[in-house]
C-alpha cells in the first residue's frame, strides 16, 4: 500500500469492505442497559447513602477517564518514535478518546458531590488550604482537563482526517455529512496526508509533555487529595503510567475481539497480537517499579505522615483489596505473559489483559475507598451499579467511534517500507 511517505496507494474498496463488518453493533443494547443501570443506581445512592454513591462514581470515572487519555497517549507515543508497529492497532487506540466528551460532562457533575468523598472541602489543613479550595479546585480541573482533552481529540481528528476525505464520497446516509463537516476546506489526498503527518508530528509531543503535566495536577487533586495530610512526588507519574497500562490493556482487548471477524484477521496478525502483548508485559513491569519505588522510600523514612496512607492500604480492612491488586495488576499478568505464545494466543491475551485490567479497577478502590470509609470496604449493590453505569458509557462512545469511523488507519497509518518490512521478518520470532 505504501512506497515511502510521499507516494501511497490506497485500497479504498478494501477499507470500505472492512467498515461494513464493525465489530460490536450487538453489544448495544447490553451497553444502553448498563448505562441505565448506573444512573438508576447513581440517582438512589444519593438519596440513601450519597457518601457511597458520590464516591463510587469518583472511582469508575477516574478509571475510564484515565484509559481514554492513555489510548491517546499510546498514539502519541508512537508518533514521537515512528512506531510503525501501531498501525493496524492505532484506531483501537484511538477509539478509546471517545469517552473524552462524556468524561467532561461526568467531571462537571462531580463538582456537586466534592463535600461527600473529600474532608478538605469542610475542613482544609491550614497549611494547603489555599491550594486545596473547592472554587481554586474547579477551576484547574476545567482548565487542565479541558486542554488535555481537545489536544489529544485534535491528534485523532488529523489521524482520521485523510481517510474520511477519502471515503466521503463512496459513503451515505448521516455518515456522509459528518465526514464532509470534519473534511471542510479539503485540499486533495497527497496534500492532506503531508498535513496529517506534520500536524501529528508537532502535535503529539505537546500532547505527552501537557497530559503528563496535566494528569499529574489531576492525580493530585482527584486521588491524592482523598488523604489531604498525606502527599508524594512520584505519586503523579505512578498514576499516569497506570492509565498507560491500562490503555494498552484495553487496546488488547479489543484487537483479540476484532481479530475474531474476518475482514481483520490479515490486519490485525499475530506480529500484531504479540507487539501490543510486549507492551503489556513491558509496562506491568514498569508500573511495579513505581510501586516499589514508592513504597520502599516510605518505608525506609518511616514518617507517621507518609506510613499511615500505605498502612491503611496494605494491612487492616483492605487488605484482602491489596492482595488482588497485586494479584491482578502485576504477578498473574507478569507470569502468564513470560513467554512468547501467550502473547501471540488471542483468548490468553485477552485473559491476562482483562485481568490486568481488574487489578487496575481494584486499585482505584484501594487509592479512593479508605479515604471515605476506613474503617471497612464500601463494594455492594451502588457501587457494582454506578460501576456498570460508567462501564456502559464507555462501551457506548467505543462502539459509536467505530460506527461512525473507519476501523483501520491506512490513508494516516502508513505501513512499513520494504526494507523494513524485510528486516522484521528476519528479527521478529514466528511461531505457529
Amino acid at each position: 500500500m505504501s512506497h515511502g511517505r510521499g507516494e501511497t496507494l490506497l485500497n479504498v474498496q478494501d477499507l470500505l469492505d472492512r467498515m461494513v463488518e464493525r465489530p460490536g453493533g450487538r453489544l448495544y443494547p447490553l451497553a444502553v442497559g448498563l448505562t441505565l443501570i448506573g444512573v438508576v443506581g447513581f440517582i438512589a445512592g444519593v438519596m440513601t447513602e450519597p457518601a457511597r454513591a458520590w464516591t463510587a462514581l469518583v472511582w469508575n470515572w477516574a478509571f475510564w477517564s484515565g484509559v481514554s487519555t492513555g489510548g491517546a497517549i499510546l498514539v502519541a507515543a508512537s508518533t514521537i518514535a515512528s512506531g510503525r508497529w501501531i498501525r493496524s492497532l492505532r484506531r483501537l487506540a484511538e477509539s478509546l478518546t471517545a469517552f473524552m466528551p462524556v468524561s467532561y460532562v461526568i467531571m462537571i457533575v462531580l463538582f456537586f458531590g466534592l463535600g461527600h468523598v473529600y474532608s478538605w472541602v469542610e475542613h482544609p489543613p491550614e497549611v494547603k488550604a489555599a491550594y486545596l479550595n473547592p472554587r481554586f479546585f474547579v477551576f484547574r480541573q476545567l482548565i487542565s482537563v479541558g486542554i488535555v482533552y481537545l489536544l489529544s481529540l485534535s491528534l485523532v481528528y488529523w489521524s482520521l482526517r485523510p481517510d474520511l476525505g477519502l471515503l466521503k464520497e463512496r459513503v451515505g446516509g448521516w455518515r456522509r455529512g459528518l465526514y464532509e463537516r470534519l473534511t471542510r476546506n479539503w485540499q486533495g489526498l497527497d496534500i492532506e496526508l503531508e498535513r496529517s503527518i506534520y500536524k501529528r508530528e508537532r502535535l503529539a509531543p505537546a500532547v505527552v509533555l501537557v497530559w503528563a503535566a496535566g494528569w499529574t495536577v489531576w492525580a493530585w487533586d482527584w486521588l491524592m487529595s482523598i488523604d489531604p495530610h498525606w502527599f508524594s512526588t512520584l505519586f503523579g507519574a505512578w498514576m499516569f503510567m497506570t492509565y498507560f497500562l491500562a490503555a494498552i490493556g484495553v487496546t488488547a482487548v479489543l484487537a483479540t475481539f476484532f481479530r475474531r471477524y474476518r475482514s481483520f484477521v490479515d490486519i490485525i496478525d499475530q506480529r500484531s497480537l504479540h507487539d501490543i502483548g510486549k507492551m503489556l508485559f513491558a509496562f506491568t513491569i514498569f508500573w511495579t517499579y513505581l510501586f516499589f519505588a514508592q513504597y520502599l522510600v516510605i518505608w525506609y523514612g518511616r514518617l507517621p505522615e507518609e506510613t499511615h496512607f500505605i498502612e491503611q492500604r496494605l494491612w487492616h480492612a483492605y487488605q484482602p483489596i491489596a492482595i488482588i491488586v497485586l494479584l491482578g495488576v502485576f504477578l498473574v499478568p507478569f507470569l502468564g505473559l513470560l513467554g512468547v505464545k501467550p502473547k501471540r494466543t488471542p483468548a490468553l491475551l485477552r485473559t491476562f489483559a482483562m485481568i490486568s485490567l481488574v487489578g487496575i479497577w481494584f486499585f482505584h478502590l484501594l487509592i479512593i475507598g479508605p479515604g471515605v470509609f476506613p474503617d471497612s470496604i464500601a463494594l455492594g449493590g451502588i457501587e457494582l451499579a454506578v460501576a456498570a453505569g460508567v462501564l456502559g458509557a464507555f462501551m457506548l462512545t467505543t462502539m459509536t467511534f467505530f460506527r461512525a469511523m473507519p476501523s483501520i488507519a491506512i490513508a494516516a497509518g502508513l505501513p512499513p517500507d520494504p526494507e523494513t518490512e524485510k528486516l522484521a521478518e528476519l528479527t521478529e520470532p514466528h511461531h505457529h
